[in-house]
């Protein structure tokens, strides 16, 4: 059974990271715009290390409430 803990992790990293997400490529926008490159391709990079982790999450949390939902005694005809 999983946790509701992790649950509860997991849904704060899906709802969290797009914000996340929208900032780095806000900030990197107007690094750009100020001609920093290499500041923005880091911030660049690191969106994207955040939008592989954002689908993991993702995936992450609908197996997570797949198995929860499968342990509950319920209107399954098992």
């Amino acid at each position: 059974m999983i946790s509701r803990s992790a649950v509860k992790i997991l849904l704060g990293f899906v709802l969290g990271l797009p914000l996340l997400l929208a900032i780095l490529g806000w900030v990197a926008g107007l690094l750009t715009a100020m001609e920093d490159h290499a500041a923005a391709a880091v911030l660049r990079d690191l969106s994207t290390g955040f939008s592989v982790l954002w689908i993991v999450t993702v995936v992450g949390l609908v197996i997570a409430l797949a198995v929860e939902s499968l342990d509950e005694p319920g209107d399954l005809d098992s």
